[in-house]
């Protein structure tokens, strides 16, 4: 038993929001595996506009356009719906030309594992309805929607057999396993929304089929792992089956596959925002993280923005928490509900692992930070022109305050003002500049000093960066703790101590300077405008990439 050589599909712009779901699942099981698509040109420019990007080796073959507006229930009017179905043989042979072997599969088919059953001593893999005899007797007893095989004339048979099928390209499957030496997948592939209905024991039997381990995040369908489903998520005669997968994949922890599920019903990836104003602790004035949520919509086409009253956090919908609080404060039950959790401020050997004692097969991963005013600190960077070396008059300067007992902690147990030429550190929420002119002040300054606030984490660091000064990171400062992790002397200085900065300093020539503040600027770059750090966040969740 092994892998599929080669997979191949085909698709109109109707079902082109299903055709994401196949690709980015099967991205996700079977990275870089090569694909043949048979597709109209507004389904390829559809695709090519999707983030993140399928991690598959796309050959698209554009022969669909006589199709591309077309219904199901227009092309069987017009007797063509066959002729449409069989350019999946077109998709097989043009797979078997550069392959030693392939698998069809229906464009709103959802991979939800490594698909490995394949016995390549048979010419054929097919994949029974497993329905009663009623609906085989009347639909085929095989699915027109999961076909492997390496043998290349089973292409110009199944164009034969359909032919004289008594239902299009399914019946005539069984014409094809007849004349082939072949295998049949179990069931647990190919599961369909029509199974609910047609089942030979009843919907309630195969309701109790299926079971998940939350461990091993897994669904199991008769105790083996589901492989993939078969479903139209924007059909209501499907919304029991569906929610029951919906349901599994979530208990499970399959993150991932609930991701991509919910994308193909909605069309999008949906933020949802907390909608303000909320009392207490769920109270937010919308900068940081959701000023940047904004911006991530504004700049990806397939990103949009929900404001909900029925939760206090930010969220990936539906269930991949974005935790944007300062410390772990507003972790409050809502968070039970998360298939996974993407830790803004703080670090995961700390706030991390305190989350994972609570909720322990929660998966959580280090994440993005993001400065207090995200649209300024963008405006400046695409608008001003960046400062070198000899354009910055002042060498450190550092502007903060303290509203509570933690910050006051943080940043008034050393005396840095005898070390930094612009210090100031005030005390109460009022702020000495605006927000333009303080992050003025940051550009203008060579290096900038990063004192913890009331979180680990601190906007100062990602916004020094972002005008290409240098960070000077002290002992309390988490800077590890990021998708894409600054690294020391590359991207900031660390000292501990006021006494030991001039030292520090003064070991750094001009040279190496600009060197740190290029690093600091392109860091910036990939890891915080929000055009970029959108797909970060996505290719993290679907890909595991930093």
């Amino acid at each position: 038993m092994s892998k599929p050589s080669s997979f191949c599909t085909i698709c109109t712009h109707p079902a082109a929001f299903e055709l994401v779901g196949l690709l980015l699942s099967l991205s996700v099981f079977h990275p870089n595996a090569p694909i043949i698509v048979i597709s109209d040109s507004r389904t390829k420019f559809l695709l090519e506009s999707i983030t993140p990007q399928p991690k598959l080796q796309i050959k698209w073959l554009i022969m669909l356009n006589k199709y591309s507006d077309l219904s199901r229930a227009t092309m069987e009017k017009q007797n063509i719906w066959a002729e449409f179905q069989m350019f999946k043989a077109a998709a097989i042979q043009q797979a078997l030309d550069k392959h030693s072997d392939t698998l069809f599969l229906d464009s709103d088919i959802i991979v939800t594992g490594v698909i490995s059953s394949i016995d390549k001593s048979k010419d054929l893999g097919v994949s029974p309805h497993y329905m009663k005899k009623e609906a085989t007797d009347k639909y085929g007893y095989y699915n027109g929607g999961m076909l492997w095989t390496k043998h290349r004339d089973v292409p110009r048979d199944w164009l034969q057999f359909t032919q004289t099928s008594r239902f299009f390209d399914q019946a005539s499957i069984e014409d094809l396993a007849k004349k082939y030496s072949h295998f049949s997948f179990g069931e647990n592939y190919n599961i369909q929304g029509w199974r609910i209905y047609h089942h030979p024991d009843g919907r309630d039997a195969f309701v109790n089929n299926f079971s998940f381990n939350e461990t091993r995040k897994q669904v199991y369908y008769k105790n083996s792992q589901i492989k993939c489903i078969h479903t139209h998520l924007r059909d209501k005669t499907f919304d029991v089956f569906n929610n029951l997968l919906f349901r599994h994949f979530q208990l499970a922890k399959m993150y991932k596959i609930v991701a991509i599920m919910f994308r193909v019903l909605h069309g999008n990836w949906i933020l949802r925002i907390p909608k303000q104003p909320m009392p207490g602790l769920a109270s937010h004035s919308g900068d940081s993280f959701r000023e940047l949520a904004r911006l991530m919509a504004q700049n990806n086409s397939d990103v949009k923005i929900v404001e909900d009253t029925k939760t206090i956090h930010c969220w990936l919908a539906p269930t991949i928490l974005l935790y944007d609080r300062p410390t772990l404060q507003w972790c409050n039950e809502e968070v039970r509900n998360a298939t996974y959790f993407f830790l803004g401020n703080g670090s995961t050997r700390n706030e991390g692992r305190s989350i994972q004692e609570r909720f322990p097969t929660l998966p959580v991963s280090p994440w993005i930070f993001w400065p207090r005013r995200p649209s300024i600190v963008e405006d400046m960077v695409v608008n001003q022109d960046p400062l070198y070396y000899d354009q910055r008059l002042c060498e450190s300067v550092f502007i903060g305050n303290y509203e509570n007992n933690v910050q006051k902690s943080h940043r008034t147990k050393d005396d840095w003002s005898t070390v930094i030429e612009e210090f100031h550190c005030t005390n109460g929420s009022k702020h000495k500049f605006t927000p333009s002119e303080y992050l003025m002040k940051l550009k203008q300054a060579k290096y900038g000093l990063c004192l913890r606030g009331f979180g680990s984490k601190c906007h100062r660091e990602v916004e020094l960066m972002a005008f290409g000064t240098v960070p000077i990171v002290t002992s309390d400062v988490c800077i590890d703790s990021y998708l894409n992790p600054p690294q020391e002397n590359v991207h900031y200085i660390r000292v501990d101590k006021p006494a030991d900065l001039r030292a520090k300093l003064d070991s750094i020539d001009k040279d190496t300077w600009e060197k740190m503040s290029d690093a600091c600027f392109d860091w910036f770059q990939e890891n915080g405008m929000s055009d970029r750090v959108w797909n970060l966040t996505i290719r993290k969740v679907l890909y595991d990439e930093p």
